[in-house]
């Protein structure tokens, strides 16, 4: 894989939480690694492919779906000519407890449904689809179960034989990193607030969600910053401290090893 892996830009616009598309990849073409600050779902109708997800490779064809969280990284390759479906949108769309899940689990959502449930999701996407370009009483709303309903439908395929029980300890955990990752932030502080040790909690968080506290605060804190690069004029160094960072150099070196890129390149491309 190359060493340098960029942010894909999103077709979300800034008053818009979601955007559906329906895409053809023509065989042999090639998307390099890359990583969104979105969630993408992506549904295979026709063809085959290699996706690889996270260093992990997976086969494509009809009845494939992964759904790719903020700052996971994949690339793809069409082996033959593709039809996919295409879901992208932001936390705002989901209720609190799906939003939860989706940040509390490993991000590793790839699964193979059968004909009955492509044809079940490919009426939602038509459904939802229309209720976009007609509205009505009520069509927000529609919209956002009709969303949740396919996440929904993704989660539970790809979970068939996993532990998907979030223990009550790392929701408190991640709740908080949440709510006061602009604020100096130690494992030994958050194990103080859950009450239990910091080793514990390290241990848990590895082993639960596959990722040490360390890299998912930096990932909170990056996607926080990324936000405020793309839509805002301050400085590198006032986002660094904005985002929770002690020092410029710091911001950098974690924005570099995370992202593949430097906070400067990154504003200004």
């Amino acid at each position: 894989m190359s060493n340098r892996i960029n942010k894909f830009e999103s077709s979300l616009r800034q008053d818009k939480d979601y955007y559906i598309e329906q895409n053809f990849i023509k065989k042999g073409e090639y998307f390099s690694p890359h990583w969104h600050d979105y969630f993408e779902l992506e549904i295979v109708l026709g063809g085959e492919g290699e996706h690889i997800y996270n260093n992990t490779k997976y086969m494509l064809s009809r009845g494939s779906i992964y759904l790719m969280s903020y700052y996971d990284f994949h690339e793809l390759k069409a082996r033959e000519d593709m039809q996919m479906l295409k879901l992208q949108f932001n936390e705002n769309v989901l209720p609190d407890k799906l939003n939860d899940f989706l940040f509390l689990s490993q991000n590793r959502f790839c699964c193979s449904v059968d004909e009955n449930e492509v044809q079940h999701i490919i009426k939602l996407f038509d459904i939802l689809k229309r209720e976009e370009s007609r509205g009505g009483l009520f069509s927000e709303m529609l919209i956002k179960n009709l969303i949740a309903e396919i996440i929904i439908t993704v989660i539970r395929n790809s979970s068939q034989n996993e532990d998907t029980v979030i223990p009550s300890l790392l929701q408190n955990a991640v709740a908080y990193i949440r709510n006061n990752f602009r604020e100096p932030l130690t494992l030994g502080l958050l194990a103080k607030h859950c009450n239990v040790t910091p080793n514990y909690l390290g241990a848990q968080f590895s082993k639960k969600m596959g990722i040490s506290f360390s890299d998912y605060l930096n990932t909170v804190r990056l996607r926080y910053a990324c936000n405020l690069l793309d839509s805002t004029g301050l400085t590198v160094k006032e986002i660094a401290f904005a985002s929770g960072y002690n020092s410029v150099e710091h911001f950098g070196y974690t924005f570099k090893k995370m992202l593949g890129d430097s906070p400067l390149n990154y504003k200004k491309h």
